[in-house]
């Protein structure tokens, strides 16, 4: 391992426990404040999400995203070689949420791929390219309805640490499209002309006032 790349491990080795030690807090909107995800919320899916033989999660693919911007997959605890599998619709309660760091150390678009790219995560004795990062949360799930279900995983834009972010709770809600819907429990205005409800994320006509944006964390 090279001296520059020592170096980027441990600077963002240390971005990680800082961030796991402390609690877990997701912004609304840019600007916008940061809150924490209470007790009660949930996500719906409002229809069966299908997960690839062979693999252990599915993207969301009906909403706004992009490889370089916010992302999503729905996680199942099982493999299966051999069979797809079903995540039925319904109401999973969010029991935590958990920051997440995904280092990438490449960004390939393999011939004829017909614009799908794809992430080389970074190794423990990568030595090239600059240092990506992805970061984002784990929204872990209530598996009673079913024990295979994991987590939701979303992740902000792929960029050198000092300049990206987590996807904030609209832009998660925009990738997530008309598959699911993140209902967050009571009611809070978010800055701009948006309203997170109790029940989802819905655009309201902008406020006639001149009252200012909440600041940033």
């Amino acid at each position: 391992m090279t001296s520059r790349s020592l170096i980027r491990y441990i600077t963002i080795s240390l971005t990680v426990m800082l961030l796991s030690a402390c609690q877990t807090l997701v912004r609304e909107s840019v600007p916008g404040e940061w809150v924490e995800i209470p007790p009660g919320s949930a996500l719906r899916l409002n229809r069966p999400i299908q997960i690839p033989s062979g693999r252990a999660l599915a993207s969301f693919t009906s909403g706004r995203s992009s490889a370089t911007d916010a992302s999503c997959v729905i996680e199942v605890r099982r493999l299966d070689p051999d069979e797809r599998q079903t995540v039925q619709a319904g109401r999973y309660g969010i029991t935590r949420v958990q920051d997440y760091v995904a280092l990438v150390s490449s960004v390939e678009r393999p011939p004829g791929a017909d614009g799908q790219v794809r992430f080389q995560l970074a190794g423990h004795g990568d030595s090239g390219g600059s240092p990506m990062v992805r970061f984002g949360y784990h929204f872990w799930l209530d598996a009673r309805q079913d024990p295979n279900l994991m987590r939701l995983t979303c992740l902000g834009r792929h960029d050198e640490p000092a300049s990206t972010r987590p996807p904030t709770l609209i832009e998660i809600q925009a990738v997530l499209g008309d598959q699911a819907t993140l209902e967050l429990a009571g009611a809070a205005a978010l800055p701009g002309s948006t309203h997170l409800s109790s029940r989802h994320l819905t655009p309201i006509p902008p406020a006639r006032s001149n009252a200012t944006s909440p600041g940033s964390r």
